[in-house]
């Protein structure tokens, strides 16, 4: 007992030492998913209202790993001027770069415009909607944008993806419906930098210095769970060491109770046996050939000693094999049981139903004369021939009748009784004979 403490104590300092280990790793390397985005791997460019109208100039600079815009917004018909920068990440407009696994994108840009002007930039992440983009008109890409004061010179700022809104004139003017309103960077084609939309006249200078989209590798949420599982699969393997502990202790105390052991033998075989005695056929829940053979013995007795009387009405499904060829033994099944509940339907109280075994089914019908049943063996082949089988159609059956003589024995008057269902087939099937004994 002592070596399995030390053994347990040692696995929890391991499991320890591991989840500190991927804490660390975690630490360093899972936060550091990035994608930089700058003129050596992108297409940069430059223009203004001058596409729609305006007047406004503006020119593109590559130095480095950077990208200025000389922009001069100029009095024009045209209300809003404004220069851009768009940086293309797709020749397909189509195809753009999924960024919705970053959750965050850094940008180091630097303005510089008139001093009455608000000093504020606009940075659009434009994103591809396939239930709204028209390829006649590029406004139709999202607009996911974020507008604020970058200042010169004093470095960049991270901005959380939750910090974007989807500008409210492009929802309002391609009349986007609610499913396609929300911020998403999953498909996207290019970024704008521009001058803001309440920008002064005059000369405005716009230096992007870098962009950068991080995210994790591992989202913490799945980091804690990786740690959390560890934890509940050594709790699990600890638990099954402590059963198999248990469990051989255990083996060694059922060597002294052996003779138990054979004695639960002995119970089950008789278990065994009384099962296959059931009174109840498994399939169809009727009873069996062995829930009537005592009270067709005492039944018997009386008839001979022309005390009663018994009839007989033996009955096989037609064509089942075709059925169960056809549509398979499930459904072979299901005909088995809907068929005893619609015979049984169509029965007296004191009638017995007895699947005799296969699709073979048996009606002793005691106090009954050879003619009443033979009027209770057409009213259940009508009513087999009138049902709605919703699986295999129609089903019909064929059925033998005969009453029991005081002189013959029971299985002779089966045996009568299934002569007359053999001519029922062989006459058509789907009818009734009576086997007709001469004493």
């Amino acid at each position: 007992m002592l070596k399995f403490k030390l053994n347990r104590n040692k696995s929890i300092v391991i499991i320890i030492v591991i989840n500190i280990i991927l804490f660390g790793l975690y630490t360093a390397f899972g936060h550091n998913k990035e994608l930089v985005i700058s003129p050596d791997y992108y297409s940069y460019s430059a223009n203004s209202d001058q596409v729609i109208g305006g007047k406004s100039t503006a020119k593109l600079k590559l130095l480095d790993e950077s990208a200025l815009m000389d922009c001069e917004l100029k009095k024009s018909d045209y209300l809003w001027p404004y220069c851009e920068m768009t940086i293309k990440l797709s020749d397909d407009i189509s195809k753009g770069l999924d960024l919705s696994g970053y959750r965050s994108v850094y940008l180091d840009i630097d303005y510089k415009g008139p001093k009455t002007g608000t000093h504020r930039v606009r940075v659009n992440i434009r994103n591809y909607e396939p239930n709204v983009f028209d390829p006649k008109d590029d406004n139709t890409l999202k607009y996911n944008g974020v507008e604020y004061q970058t200042g010169y010179g004093e470095g960049g700022r991270d901005v959380s993806y939750n910090k974007f809104q989807v500008l409210t004139w492009w929802i309002f003017d391609y009349h986007v419906g609610l499913d396609d309103s929300g911020v998403n960077f999953d498909n996207v084609p290019m970024i704008q930098i521009a001058t803001d939309s309440g920008s002064t006249l005059g000369k405005h200078e716009i230096r992007v210095n870098h962009i950068v989209f991080k995210g994790d590798y591992i989202k913490p949420v799945w980091f804690a769970a990786i740690l959390l599982s560890i934890w509940i699969c050594s709790a699990i393997v600890y638990l099954v060491l402590q059963v198999i502990a248990y469990r051989k202790r255990v083996n060694k105390m059922e060597k002294h109770t052996q003779h138990l052991d054979e004695l639960n033998v002995t119970l089950a075989n008789k278990y065994s046996q009384a099962a296959q005695m059931a009174l109840k056929d498994e399939l169809t829940g009727i009873s069996n050939r062995h829930a009537i053979r005592e009270w067709l013995d005492a039944t018997a007795r009386k008839v001979r000693w022309e005390l009663s009387s018994l009839s007989i009405i033996y009955m096989d499904i037609d064509h089942f094999k075709t059925v169960n060829d056809h549509f398979g033994h499930q459904i072979g099944d299901q005909v088995l049981c809907e068929f005893a509940k619609v015979v049984s339907s169509q029965l007296r109280d004191g009638d017995h139903f007895v699947r005799w075994g296969g699709e073979e089914f048996v009606i002793f019908c005691p106090e009954v004369t050879l003619d009443v049943a033979t009027s209770i063996a057409e009213r259940v082949r009508a009513t087999v021939a009138a049902h709605q089988w919703q699986e295999v159609g129609k089903i019909t059956c064929s059925l033998g009748v005969a009453e029991m003589k005081p002189t013959e024995r029971i299985a002779e008057f089966i045996a009568r009784a299934d002569e007359a269902l053999y001519t029922a087939k062989n006459n058509g099937r789907n009818r009734v004979e009576v086997s007709m004994r001469l004493d």
